[in-house]
């Protein structure tokens, strides 16, 4: 195979990681706020609209000490 086509492989293999990775922490949050606080269809979309790595581990570890849910949305930029 050329190094070309391993690099386009590559960097397929990359974004599908990456891709992975965020739904997981999406899942994560979803399920943990669901739980905690109930969820709206609304608030799951402003979830999955989020792709920032950063902002998603600052949610999750927030609703441990949350008071609403709206607490943690607003981590989310939302």
């Amino acid at each position: 195979m050329s190094s070309f086509a391993e690099k386009l492989i590559k960097q397929g293999e990359e974004r599908g990681e990456i891709r992975g990775t965020i739904k997981g922490k999406q899942d994560l949050l979803i399920k943990l706020l669901r739980r905690k606080f109930g969820l709206s269809s609304s608030n799951e979309k402003i979830i999955r609209s989020v792709t920032d790595e950063v902002k998603l581990d600052a949610a999750a570890e927030a609703i441990l000490d949350a008071k609403s849910k709206d607490e943690v949305l607003k981590l989310l930029g939302q």
